[in-house]
């Protein structure tokens, strides 16, 4: 399970230096729970990007119901 600095970590470095489908092909081998907090973090740090959520939603991602990525955004700013 990632904490919550490793998450803020591996979303950052996605930042720029990543596209939709290299996102997916990191994260597609990771368990349900890390994929939420991450996606969820990323959709929050993304500004509500609409390849994350779509992303979210072809992995079966509920990132609404995961609150964790608006909560490290707070901890960030």
């Amino acid at each position: 399970m990632l904490n919550d600095k490793e998450v803020e970590e591996q979303v950052e470095y996605w930042n720029w230096n990543m596209n939709i489908f290299e996102i997916y092909d990191e994260i597609r081998d990771e368990s349900d729970y890390n994929k939420a907090k991450l996606l969820s973090y990323a959709y929050q740090f993304f500004n509500q990007d609409k390849s994350i959520e779509g992303l979210a939603d072809h992995l079966c991602i509920d990132i609404a119901e995961m609150n964790g990525g608006a909560e490290l955004i707070a901890k960030t700013k």
